[in-house]
């Protein structure tokens, strides 16, 4: 079983930090991670403003993972996911390949098309025209991350002569997952043998579906010729460990129902029995290092997706918070799992 920490640099009108503190705090908890011993640390990408009072503030994640590369040794730097459809796949190949030499081979790239509409209108582009750009978007960044000279004539991009100057360190292209979040997608990419990344409070409504979409995934692509010894499927879960369940509840669950008002739209009613619901399903993993241990023994014994991600930045959590979560998590719960001590 793999450990790792998640963050989408969500952040709201009514924090005190300024733009520099809030970048500086996400590569000293990057820092932290490899520290600590986790397997890898996942940003997202997003641009613009969510509403007036949230935005994402990663606009371009390989420029972040390349700063972290140079402050680590070990840990993977992830996306979850870049989008592959808004940008040109040219530099998109370039930046990414950088991140991979300057962090010696540890880039890990979680690949989507995102969902704001929002965003694609910033860029003059139409949402509908998504998948597209990231089916031509894909086959050109591995076509160029081969060393190939790429020309290339689509709908929505065209190369003449293309080469890149740079290229990865793993060949024949670093490690990826595809982001899949409807249930068919989940089955699309284990018949093509494609590993996936996923949000089960997103993909699933209860326990039950998280396992039968895991499993719908591990089938089709074992079916398909996969390598079951190296097959994983990264779940990334709402987390955050305190010393006692009542003051993590009470944190966490203040801090989630922020972060959902601005991304879902309904009454504080209606989030709070989101919330709930996902806690009962345990699809939200708040509470105690003993509370984390039995609820990752229960995916591990019931899903068993060999990877689960820490989404422990979320909903202006303070930062003290966060890093005494990541401490509690590392010298508590991880060794249970690996029997290893940090």
């Amino acid at each position: 079983m793999r450990f790792s920490l998640f963050s989408l640099l969500d952040v709201y009108d009514t924090e005190a930090r300024t733009s520099v503190a809030i970048y500086q705090q996400t590569l000293e908890q990057i820092a932290l991670a490899d520290e600590l011993g986790f397997d890898s640390y996942w940003i997202g990408e997003h641009h613009g403003y969510l509403t007036p009072n949230q935005l994402l503030a990663n606009p371009n994640p390989a420029i972040l993972l390349a700063a972290a590369a140079k402050l680590t040794q070990r840990i993977g730097l992830n996306t979850a996911v870049a989008n592959l459809s808004l940008r040109h796949p040219l530099q998109l190949a370039e930046d990414y390949a950088l991140v991979d030499l300057l962090s010696q081979g540890r880039l890990g790239l979680g690949i989507g098309r995102g969902s704001f509409a929002h965003e694609y209108a910033a860029f003059g582009q139409d949402v509908a025209e998504s998948f597209g750009r990231f089916e031509e978007s894909w086959e050109i960044i591995q076509r160029l991350w081969r060393g190939e000279q790429v020309t290339f004539q689509g709908r929505y991009f065209q190369l003449e002569n293309a080469k890149l100057n740079v290229t990865p360190v793993q060949q024949p292209f670093p490690r990826h997952w595809f982001s899949a979040i409807k249930g068919d997608s989940f089955a699309t990419r284990g018949r093509a043998t494609q590993p996936v990344i996923s949000l089960p409070h997103i993909s699933a409504k209860s326990f039950a579906d998280a396992q039968k979409l895991v499993e719908n995934h591990r089938s089709h692509y074992l079916a398909a010729g996969g390598d079951n010894e190296h097959y994983e499927l990264p779940l990334i879960l709402y987390t955050f460990v305190a010393p006692t369940r009542s003051e993590a509840l009470h944190v966490a669950v203040d801090a989630l129902r922020r972060y959902m008002e601005h991304q879902h739209p309904g009454s504080h009613e209606q989030i709070m029995h989101v919330i709930h619901h996902l806690m009962d399903q345990k699809l939200l993993w708040f509470g105690t290092p003993s509370d984390l241990i039995e609820v990752i023994a229960q995916f591990q014994a019931h899903i068993d997706p060999r990877h689960v991600v820490f989404w422990s930045d979320f909903g202006g959590l303070p930062p003290e918070l966060v890093t005494r979560s990541m401490w509690l998590i590392a010298q508590e719960v991880l060794p249970h799992f690996t029997g290893q001590t940090n």
